[in-house]
């Protein structure tokens, strides 16, 4: 009995239960060969001058081992850092919307038992895709060139990465109330994280603090660079993963001391998941965001209602809506989708962007073009994140809160429905705007100027200010809504609020990704090096990270004769690609909103008998007046 009872005690219920549903669902597998097939598939294009040279002679393949160990290493670092916040983000944020977290402390488990649990549940399914590249490592490994401690260390980064995304996730989905806001929050602190101390150091080496003069007078030459590595990188293991790659790169003792910054700072994270998962258990209806925003939107100007009179957050908010009562809903239910939390968005994203700006022209080398071209991907992968979030979350959160059927009860129809829904992700949309205009117009105005024209001394090109403008100004015009109406199809298809989260950012990764992998790595094999006579560079162009990489860095002026016809082509093709999306999101609203019926959206729904006086707007959507 007392060895029953033991075992009773360690048989981690919750995890059990989180494994066995995973196990039973038929997509698991899916994704499991899917991303084995990719991985083994992409390490085979990056491998095939080696797999050439040993098959014409198996001696000279001997010591290439290395240089395939850091390629795997990374590509798995990018799919730990990509989906392992997305697949744990809402391990707690599910069970507040469908109002179970309260459950499960009525059980004997505590709070630490189920953050623990939980967490595992998700490390767990991550370490299995990590296992997935086994074969990769033995193959590489039995080529030679790597040291045993070369291939443990990469390993256990692997692992930390994986523990660190992990927590931190958990930490959010602790206290943010729903999935969306959880997975945004997500991605920006593990980007502070990553990219903070970074920008830190820029600029106390701008106002004349350096600090690498200062660690090699205190600690040596000989440990020097380590200290700098571990100051500018404390967080960020595939950087520590590089160091060790080179030779005279940092010893084991700084992967200790990464270790434990790690370590620390996970536990960290965990605490606060231990604090706010009690204090954070029931799903809040207003948010904390725009109580902390009011003290900023006081200095902007009181907006008038139509008579004239109060400002609009407390009149608009005690009005009923009129025409259009769910984008009423949703512009006031989130705080993303009101108008003043956008501006003083808007506001908060153009002031640290001059401040960005200001340090680049202090410092007034040609090394700012990288620093510029970093921040604005940094940008862009926040921004698509956010607004990829918000559009697949609008159906998909509707059946988790299970609200969709009251919703559907609206005289509306299922093209209204889902163009109101969409009117919260346009503003935020338009408030991105601002800040890419201003980074797009700064960039070509700073790499015009004659002593930083990187372009002109790495690829013989001249850089052509127009086009660079061009290309800044309408990737934001026509990628983001883009993003906005395909994550929103995705929701429409997907029942599973993460799901739809996740799908929606596998696609983008996917979008990004095959054309300059899968397409341009085959046909470089086939057809040899990229140049100007290359028509191939055109299927490359239809990535939108390789447009935007490409105009960053003067490459078009390169790789093309007639630059201005790709970028016509890539930016009118993804324009159709827009209108046809969206198209078919409104198009086939009712199907997917499970109306019943299956006839023209754009007719009304039958007229229902005693209901000559329309009730308002508001109180058919089934919302409080206000919130």
């Amino acid at each position: 009995m007392q060895l029953t009872h033991l075992i009773t005690n360690f048989s981690l219920p919750l995890l059990a239960k989180e494994l066995i549903e995973q196990a039973a669902r038929r997509r698991t597998y899916i994704v499991r060969v899917s991303y084995a097939a990719l991985l083994f598939f992409a390490c085979w294009l990056f491998f095939y001058q080696t797999l050439q040279i040993g098959m014409v002679s198996p001696l000279a393949a001997l010591g290439r081992g290395r240089d395939m160990y850091m390629v795997i290493v990374f590509l798995q670092f990018a799919g730990v850092y990509l989906f392992m916040p997305a697949i744990t983000c809402g391990v707690l944020t599910q069970e507040k919307e469908r109002d179970s977290l309260q459950l499960l402390f009525l059980t004997r488990l505590g709070p630490w038992t189920i953050l623990l649990e939980k967490l595992m549940s998700r490390v767990v399914p991550m370490l299995g895709f990590l296992l997935l590249s086994l074969p990769l490592l033995a193959f590489a490994y039995s080529l030679g060139g790597i040291s045993q401690r070369y291939l443990w260390t990469g390993i256990w980064l692997l692992v930390l990465a994986t523990i660190q995304t992990g927590t931190i996730a958990l930490a959010c989905s602790a206290y943010f109330p729903t999935t969306v806001s959880a997975f945004v929050a997500s991605y920006i602190i593990l980007a502070i994280m990553f990219f903070g101390p970074g920008i830190t150091w820029l600029v106390l080496y701008v106002i004349g603090v350096n600090v690498e003069r200062i660690v090699m007078g205190s600690v040596g030459g000989a440990l020097g660079p380590a200290v700098i590595a571990i100051l500018i990188y404390p967080f960020f293991s595939p950087a520590y993963f590089a160091l060790v790659s080179f030779p005279g790169g940092i010893g084991i003792w700084n992967v200790f001391v990464h270790s434990g910054v790690i370590l620390g700072t996970s536990g960290l994270f965990l605490g606060l998941a231990r604090i706010y998962v009690v204090r954070n258990s029931q799903r809040q209806v207003r948010g904390r965001p725009s109580r902390r925003f009011a003290a900023a939107r006081q200095f902007l100007p009181s907006f008038k209602n139509r008579a004239g009179a109060g400002p609009a957050d407390q009149t608009e908010l005690a009005q009923l809506p009129d025409a259009t009562p769910v984008a009423w809903r949703e512009t006031r239910r989130h705080w993303l989708g009101r108008t003043r939390n956008l501006i003083v968005l808007a506001l908060v994203l153009e002031v640290a962007l001059a401040a960005f700006c200001l340090v680049l022209v202090l410092i007034n080398s040609r090394e700012t073009v990288i620093y510029l071209g970093m921040f604005e991907f940094l940008m862009w992968a926040v921004a698509a994140l956010a607004v990829s979030a918000q559009g697949a979350g609008l159906i998909a959160g509707e059946r988790a809160r299970q609200t969709l059927d009251v919703l559907c009860t609206t005289p509306l129809t299922g093209r209204e429905i889902v163009a109101q829904k969409m009117r919260a992700v346009h503003r935020l949309i338009v408030a991105l705007w601002l800040p890419f205009f201003s980074i797009g117009l700064f960039g070509s105005v700073w790499k015009s100027l004659p002593h930083i024209q990187l372009n002109r001394s790495y690829t013989g090109s001249p850089f052509d200010e127009v086009l660079y403008l061009a290309c800044a100004w309408l990737a934001p015009l026509i990628y983001l809504p883009l993003v906005a109406w395909l994550s929103l199809l995705i929701g429409l298809a997907v029942r599973s609020q993460t799901r739809a989260i996740i799908g929606s950012m596998a696609a983008i990764v996917a979008w990004c990704a095959i054309p300059p992998v899968f397409i341009g790595l085959p046909l470089s094999i086939a057809y040899g090096p990229l140049s100007k006579t290359s028509d191939h560079f055109l299927l490359l162009l239809s990535s939108p990270a390789t447009i935007l990489f490409c105009s960053e860095f003067g490459l078009l002026e390169h790789y093309m004769e007639a630059p201005w016809a790709g970028v016509i082509i890539n930016f009118a093709g993804y324009a159709c690609a827009l209108i046809v999306i969206r198209a078919i999101c409104l198009d086939r609203a009712d199907k997917w909103l499970g109306r019943g019926y299956e006839g023209n959206s754009r007719s009304r729904l039958p007229h229902i008998p005693g209901a000559d006086t329309p009730a308002s707007p508001a109180i058919q959507v089934g919302l409080p007046v206000a919130e």
